[in-house]
Formats: C-alpha cells, sequence, structure tokens
C-alpha cells in the first residue's frame, strides 16, 4: 500500500519511513520497560495493556484513513507499536514458562508460524480487498476488526488460565516461586547477560530490523523494478512471508531434537544476501529472491528466539527478550528512515543504494553469526548448538535459578553501543517528523 498511502498524503519515501518508523521508534526503548514489567509482575497485565493498545492503535490508524488525518494516522501507530513490541515479550514468555525442554523451540515456532501466516494473508489479500469494496480503506478496517477479536480472545485465555490453574501441582509451584522472585526485580541483573546474548541481540539488530523494512517495500520495489501491476507486485512480495508458513514447525521440531541454533542464525543472513543480489543485480523473477528471503525468514527467528532461554534463567527472559525486541525495532525504525532517505536520493527514486544497504546488512548478520559460533563451541561449550534435551538435562535447575551467574562489566559498553543507536534513530526520527 506504500503507493497509495503516498498519493493519498502527498509524501515523500522519507516521510513514508517516517510513518513506517513511528511502530518501531517507541519500541527502541519500550520492549526493556515491558521485559521488566513482565519480570516483575507477570503476563496477565502485561497480555492486557499491549492487546488494548494494538487495537486502539488500529482503530485509530482506520479512522484516520477515512478522515485523511495524517496526525492521526501517526498516533495510531505509536499505540500499535506500543503495544505490538511489548506483545511478543509477553507470548514468549509465557511460552518459556510453561514449555521446557524438548518443546519450547517447537511451539516458539508455532508461534512464529501463525503470526507469519497471518502477515502473508494481510499482504496477500489488501489489494484484492481495495478492488472489490472500491476503496482501500476497507482494509485497515478489516484489519481493526481482527484486532477486537484478538483482544476478546486474550481475555478468554486469561478466564480459562484462572480456571485450570492447579495450585497444588509441582509445576505450578515452581512458577510461583519464580514469580515471587520476579517482584523484587533488581537492575543489577541486566549485568550479568553473558556475550553471546548480545551477540544474538546485534544479529536481531541487523535481521529483525532488514527483514521488517524490506517487508515494508517490497511490494513497491517489485513494481518499480520489474514494471508489474498494483495486484502483480503485492502478490509477489508477498511470497516473501510464505515460507516460514510451512517449515517453522518442522525447524522448531529439528532445533529441539539436534540443536544447531547457531548455524540456522548464519543460514539466515546467507540466504537474506543471496536474495538481495538476485533481486537486485539480476534478471530472474522476483519470486526466486523472495522465496530466499523467505527461507530467511524461517532460519532466523526460530534460532534467535529459542536461543535465548537456552543461556538464561526463567527470572531473566522478560528482559533479555525485551532487550532484543528493543534492538531489533531500532533497527526497523532506522533502517526505514534510511531506505526512504536513500530512495529519494535516487535520481529516478529507484531501489539501487537500497538493496546495497540490505546487502551490508546481511553481511553484518552473517559476520555476528559466525563470531558466535566460534564463541560457542571455544567458550561455551557448544550449549547453543545442543539439542534441548541435552541442554535440559544439563541445565535443568535453571528454573529454580540454581545456575550460578557471573557478572560482565563489558555489558555497561553493549549498553552504551544501544543507547547511542536509540539516540541516533531518536533524532533521526524527529528530524523527519518536522518536515512532514
Amino acid at each position: 500500500m506504500k503507493n497509495t498511502i503516498k498519493e493519498q498524503f502527498q509524501i515523500s519515501n522519507a516521510e513514508y519511513g517516517v510513518i513506517q518508523s513511528s511502530v518501531a521508534i517507541v519500541n527502541t526503548v519500550l520492549p526493556v520497560v515491558g521485559g521488566i514489567f513482565v519480570d516483575a509482575f507477570g503476563t496477565i497485565p502485561g497480555s492486557l495493556l499491549t492487546t488494548f493498545l494494538i487495537t486502539s492503535g488500529n482503530i485509530l490508524v482506520a479512522l484516520s484513513i477515512s478522515s485523511n488525518n495524517l496526525t492521526m494516522l501517526i498516533m495510531g501507530r505509536v499505540f500499535y507499536g506500543i503495544g505490538s513490541g511489548t506483545v511478543v515479550i509477553v507470548q514468549e514468555t509465557i511460552l518459556s514458562q510453561w514449555f521446557r525442554g524438548r518443546s519450547l523451540a517447537g511451539v516458539i515456532a508455532l508461534m512464529l508460524t501463525v503470526s507469519r501466516l497471518a502477515s502473508f494473508t494481510a499482504q496477500a489479500i489488501v489489494v484484492p480487498i481495495a478492488d472489490w469494496t472500491g476503496w482501500y480503506g476497507y482494509g485497515f478496517w478489516f484489519c481493526a476488526m481482527l484486532c477486537i477479536f484478538s483482544f476478546i480472545v486474550n481475555l478468554i485465555y486469561i478466564a480459562l488460565l484462572r480456571s485450570v490453574s492447579n495450585p497444588s501441582a509441582v509445576a505450578c509451584r515452581k512458577q510461583t516461586e519464580v514469580i515471587k522472585r520476579k517482584k523484587s526485580f533488581s537492575w543489577k541483573k541486566l549485568m550479568f547477560f553473558p556475550h553471546s546474548y548480545w551477540l544474538i541481540a546485534a544479529m536481531e539488530f541487523f535481521l529483525g530490523g532488514g527483514w521488517g523494512c524490506f517487508l515494508h517495500i517490497n511490494s513497491e520495489f517489485v513494481k518499480f523494478r520489474f514494471d508489474y501491476s498494483n495486484a502483480h507486485s503485492a502478490a509477489t512480495a508477498s511470497v516473501a512471508q510464505i515460507l516460514p508458513v510451512f517449515l517453522m514447525p518442522f525447524l522448531g521440531m529439528c532445533v529441539d531434537k539436534y540443536g544447531k541454533r547457531t548455524w540456522m542464525m548464519v543460514g539466515s543472513g546467507v540466504s537474506m544476501l543471496i536474495s538481495m543480489l538476485l533481486l537486485g543485480y539480476t534478471n530472474v523473477t522476483p519470486l526466486v529472491g523472495m522465496l530466499l528471503f523467505s527461507l530467511s525468514l524461517s532460519l532466523g527467528p526460530v534460532g534467535l528466539v529459542s536461543s535465548i532461554p537456552v543461556i538464561l534463567p526463567l527470572s531473566l527472559v522478560g528482559s533479555a527478550l525485551g532487550t532484543v525486541k528493543s534492538g531489533t525495532n531500532i533497527g526497523l525504525a532506522l533502517f526505514d528512515i534510511v531506505t526512504g532517505w536513500l530512495q529519494d536520493q535516487d535520481v529516478n527514486k529507484g531501489y539501487d543504494n537500497v538493496i546495497l544497504f540490505f546487502i551490508g546488512i546481511s553481511v553484518a548478520a552473517i559476520l555476528c553469526g559466525l563470531l558466535l559460533t566460534y564463541m560457542d563451541h571455544h567458550t561455551y561449550n557448544n550449549i547453543l548448538d545442543r539439542s534441548a534435551r541435552e541442554a535440559h538435562r544439563i541445565n535443568e535447575n535453571k528454573l529454580s535459578n540454581a545456575v550460578p551467574l557471573h557478572q560482565n562489566n563489558a555489558n555497561w559498553i553493549y549498553c552504551g553501543i544501544y543507547l547511542a543507536l536509540a539516540v541516533i534513530t531518536w533524532i533521526l526520527f524527529f528530524h523527519f517528523v518536522l518536515f512532514i
């Protein structure tokens, strides 16, 4: 819908990038707070707040389309961003609490599959909805209705959770002990993240930001590069999200059974690099490049997200996921703005420099993945490449925090880099917002 939005609101590519980045900009900081909130108070309050924000944000976006109000559009995207940035943390923390050992990667993969299926379906049907109804705004109202339904489902989940919980069960007693400890959260715990965690966060920054940014523009890219119609380019671009729907459940089971998380991360970076080279510099049908990008979108999330509960105790999972999500949104907001600016600098408003930028992101992710693989092998005794059963057996007391943690003073440097990137992103965001 990039072309349609630009035409209706009379904005440039950089300004469109700002609108897209308004979702991510608030999540450069809030996921860290949200993760700490989940660690401290549990997932029920977090799920209620996040689903309410997502629903209200999408209703505002739909209203802004109806009233042609750009300010309301940005506000709605910000509200949606606040909720969507934290709801994933809530979901992944719930899974980390209830599924451990062999099943964790599998259920995380299933969650990611459902999410990607929804994204694929949305991108594939938004233009047909506009053509069928005669107005593209109905697609936004359909999205708002789905969010209302999701909020209702969350209420049903909470009611069921309260009705089926058995306080006398051993697992429930252990979970209660964990929650009690969470309510005494200390900021000092953030200093215990190991080096491997920050390499995972760096890969999420490059890959997660790159995936989201490319999915924001790939439909217009196909239209510009291959001279397709709006419907044809949207259908082709939606292929970039099709493989996760089928592959993620199997990849989750493979991770549980065989491990090899680091190599999945490296493979994700390589797949993204090859896809950018094919899309930017060959005349091969864009379906091939989109399928390879889709492969990257399948391999990376399963390996990255399932790694964090392996290397950290449960009491830190929410905070760790929040920090990673925050870094991802820093990358997404930054990349949205930069790619829009790069496109505006092109004489033909094309994508030559944008493709070079994505190639650079892919190479950086591959280097981080290789370094993580080396460190995991030589420093961490291959914990990330073990099967889930073996890792759980070695670290079976993780839930009770029996695994000793050591303070890592390098976290001051890592946090400094994170804050610097966040500040740069906010400066660029407000710089371009002032010119809309």
